[in-house]
This record gives C-alpha cells, structure tokens and sequence, in this order.
C-alpha cells in the first residue's frame, strides 16, 4: 500500500510500480488529491484522519494486513498509522517521511490564531490552463523537480472542464494546520512502531535545520534500517530503481537476518 505526499498524487508511484511487481501495489490519491473526492464542505484537512481513510480502504479490499510505503506526508500518515494499528502493518517504508512534523508547546497559541485567520480569508482559486503541459512546467517551477516528473504528477491532477484544465486538489489543502504535535509525542509514537522500518532520506532533505531532530527519531524506532540517497525529494521517481533496490532488499530479509544484522551493528 502506497501513499504519496503532500499535493502529489497516486502516480508518484508510477515509476517505482514496475520495480515491484512480484508484490500487489495499490497507491491512494489522498482525500483531496488526484481523483479522490474533497472533504465535505466546513470541514479540515488533519493528518490524523488519513487512519481512518487508510484503515477502512485496508477494510475494503479485505487486507488483514500489508507493507505500507509512504512518501513525505504519506510516510508521517503510514509511521503513525504503524503506531496506532501495528497489527495491520507487516514492514513499514518511509520516504523522507519518518514521524509527522512537530512543534514547541509554546507555538500552539500563535499558530492556532494563524490558522483561523487564513481559513477566514477568500482562496483566490486555482489557475487554469490551455494544456497539461503548461501546467506541469508551472508545477516543475514551483517544485523545483524535473519536468518528467511534474509531468507524470501533473496528468493524474487536472481534469479538463469547459476546455482549460483544472487542478482537482481541494484549495483547503493549502490551509495551515491549527495543531501540530510536540516532538515528544512524535517519540512516543515512533516508539510504540512495532513492524520492521526501513527509513530513506535524501541529500535535498539532510540539508535542512530540521533534520538534526532525525537522530532521535531514528533512535526511537527499535527496528530500523536507514539508506541515505542523493537526490531532490521525490527520488522515488527518478531513481525508482535505486529505491526499489533499497525496498526489495528490505523485504526479503527475514527476521532472523535482521536480528544478525542489529547484532553486529551493536557489536
């Protein structure tokens, strides 16, 4: 089971698909994203309810359980969902996406002040435009990824309505988030992650401030396998075979192997 980050879309998986394809590969279009339906009107987007989205899709294909792959938001969705339902979750991957963001106990006054008044100024819309090609070279700009991958994002994004094409992602998508949890509690959760994890950063993200709060999640997690990979924020996608490389590694190693490989790491 696959989820895609933050304004992205199922296709994100598109490349990395053909990698694995000994396995079953479903990838979710996130509520409010790709083709999935938006949240009823009057209501937000908090990343906690994507446990419960995700929960009742596992419901419906009647899966007991799975391997999750999340990227980015998606890799905060399936590390919690890992804490929070560890009897549905067999191994655990996360790119660039260990643990949801945090923020200091003292920040909770002012951002919750923010939220309301972003939510109680008027969107402006969401540009249309003549092609989808146009659109994925605005969404290669503002992203800073190649164009093939925009491309790819972009198809899956727009619909095409009284002949100019149309982002499908909810506007209430960009509203910021009124709480954020503590990095304590993020630990907490980490810590409770009973499936083997394997967590992939890449060069673009090691490069931020916030990553000095990485070691002690890595710390957190009891059975993690860590690979480091150059590249910009969605190297799943243009180095999917590198990155399915490093995931079919990780699943076919046995429990057994992993107890020797942590054995020797200590040692």
């Amino acid at each position: 089971m696959c989820l895609h980050g933050w304004l992205d879309n199922a296709a994100s998986f598109v490349p990395l698909a053909p990698y694995l394809k000994s396995y079953d590969v479903i990838a979710l279009d996130l509520a409010g994203h790709g083709r999935s339906d938006h949240r009823p009107a009057g209501t937000r987007y908090h990343m906690m309810d994507n446990l419960w989205d995700l929960d009742a899709v596992l419901d419906s294909l009647d899966w007991q359980d799975c391997f999750l792959i999340g990227h980015s938001l998606g890799g905060v969705i399936a590390s919690t969902y890992s804490a929070a339902a560890p009897e549905r979750v067999k191994k655990l991957i996360t790119l660039d996406g260990l643990g949801a963001l945090s923020a200091p106990e003292n920040e909770t006054a002012s951002r919750l002040r923010i939220s309301m008044q972003a939510t109680r100024e008027p969107g402006t819309g969401l540009k249309d435009y003549p092609d989808i090609e146009t659109a994925a070279k605005i969404r290669q700009r503002v992203s800073g990824f190649p164009l093939e991958i925009a491309r790819i994002l972009s198809k899956r994004a727009l619909k095409l309505e009284d002949g100019v094409y149309r982002w499908r992602a909810d506007p209430g998508l960009n509203w910021r988030s009124p709480v954020l949890l503590t990095e304590d509690q993020v630990l907490d959760i980490l810590t409770a992650i009973k499936a083997p994890v394997l967590s992939i950063i890449s060069s673009e993200i090691r490069k931020m401030p916030r990553l000095t709060k990485f070691t002690k999640r890595k710390e957190a997690v009891r059975d993690l396998t860590h690979r480091d990979i150059d590249g910009h924020h969605h190297f799943h996608m243009d180095q999917a075979e590198l990155t399915a490389q490093f995931i079919l590694e990780f699943l076919n190693t046995t429990d057994s192997d992993t107890e020797r490989s942590n054995a020797s790491v200590q040692a």
